[in-house]
């Protein structure tokens, strides 16, 4: 797994393996892409994996949303990156608000996003009151850890939303707590937070009213007792994609593919080997 700075306006840090067709990998709010450690290596088995840190995420540069809701500006940049790495078509997983980013990125650019997984969604998922109330939630979790960075708050912020407190990877901790160290992590997450919940409502910013539109073939994973996304909602809303595969993971939180990866990276090279 290798690391890399692409130029531009915006400076974006991917990590990228493998060979082949690209996947494009969409971390959760606050995070970066580190947080697929259990799955590049695994799903370079059959893709070109290239997992970007969001802008003012991890290590990439800040952007400016102003009246764009973040998830389509992200979504936006996507394609940015995808032009300026020559990639026509790709398949695209995204977690949490990294679904959400995947799933509009669908909408923006349908002829070239192959396959969709998506994985425990409250964004995407539930309508837009439960949505805000989960951004509170979200929020209050991860700026405790970055108000107050240390390697035993960020533990807590991801133990918060796993189902066992063993499933967080240790290695990836002293990353996210150099990523919170950056001058404007905190307001960019405030950022994001902030626009994302003002845009609920709004009808070119949503993907809960549109998943019957959804035409690429989709895989939704998502935790039994995830505290962030119902996994009722997750079996509803993928009843209304047409061509939509749902697996529920028992005794497991919001980050199915860090608390179960072998099933997990297994669903997914399922679904792009099959496609």
């Amino acid at each position: 797994m290798r690391a890399r700075f692409l130029g531009g306006e915006t400076k974006t840090r991917i990590l990228f393996e493998g060979t082949g067709k690209p996947l494009i990998l969409v971390h959760p709010i606050g995070f970066s892409a580190d947080v697929f450690i259990r799955n590049i290596d695994v799903l370079a088995q059959c893709r070109r994996v290239i997992a970007v840190d969001l802008p003012g995420h991890g290590f990439s540069d800040r952007i400016s949303f102003g009246s764009v809701p973040p998830q389509l500006a992200s979504a936006r940049h996507l394609l940015s990156i995808a032009d300026e790495l020559s990639l026509d078509t790709f398949d695209v997983l995204g977690s949490s608000y990294g679904a959400l980013v995947a799933a509009s990125l669908w909408f923006e650019a349908p002829k070239r996003v192959e396959t969709l997984t998506l994985v425990g969604s409250g964004t995407v998922f539930h309508p837009p009151a439960q949505q805000a109330v989960v951004l509170r939630q979200v929020y209050a979790n991860g700026s405790t850890a970055m108000e107050d960075a240390s390697l035993d708050s960020c533990r807590t912020r991801l133990e918060n939303i796993c189902f066992s407190p063993a499933a967080v990877p240790n290695e990836i901790l002293p990353i996210q707590l150099t990523s919170y160290a950056i001058e404007d992590r905190l307001a960019a997450y405030q950022d994001t937070i902030g626009s994302l919940s003002t845009s609920c409502e709004r009808n070119e910013a949503q993907v809960f009213d549109r998943l019957e539109e959804i035409a690429a073939p989709t895989l939704v994973i998502t935790g039994r007792e995830d505290t962030r996304a119902r996994w009722q909602s997750h079996e509803e809303g993928s009843k209304r994609i047409p061509n939509c595969r749902l697996e529920i993971f028992e005794k497991c939180g919001h980050l199915p593919f860090l608390e179960h990866p072998h099933p997990f990276n297994s669903h997914v090279k399922d679904l792009l080997t099959s496609t």
